[in-house]
């Protein structure tokens, strides 16, 4: 039978385990979420102007695009790396806690 301090220690592992997997799960969500406004915004500058636009402001236009379209691909790396997060703090605490079963 186990006592009452070795249950309290297991649930209050499962609280911090569930809480620290929802909140990088949540960090990775806002993340993928910032990387996709980057995307629309870079195809939306590309986009933007008409035919009559001279090849400078053309030019300016597509690095404005590729700075943006940037900003997003570090932001996608940054949900990566909280889906990383996700696994490992899942995992790890989970192995913990069957190693004190």
């Amino acid at each position: 039978m186990k006592s009452f301090q070795s249950l309290q220690v297991e649930l209050d592992e499962r609280v911090v385990r569930n809480g620290a997997v929802a909140a990088y799960g949540m960090n990775a969500r806002r993340e993928g979420d910032a990387a996709v406004q980057s995307y629309r915004r870079a195809q939306q500058r590309l986009r933007d102007g008409g035919k009559d636009v001279s090849s400078e402001q053309r030019l300016i236009r597509i690095e404005d695009a590729l700075n943006v379209l940037l900003d997003g691909l570090v932001k996608q790396r940054a949900q990566i790396g909280s889906g990383v997060a996700v696994d490992v703090a899942g995992h790890t605490l989970a192995a913990r806690a069957r190693s004190r079963r």
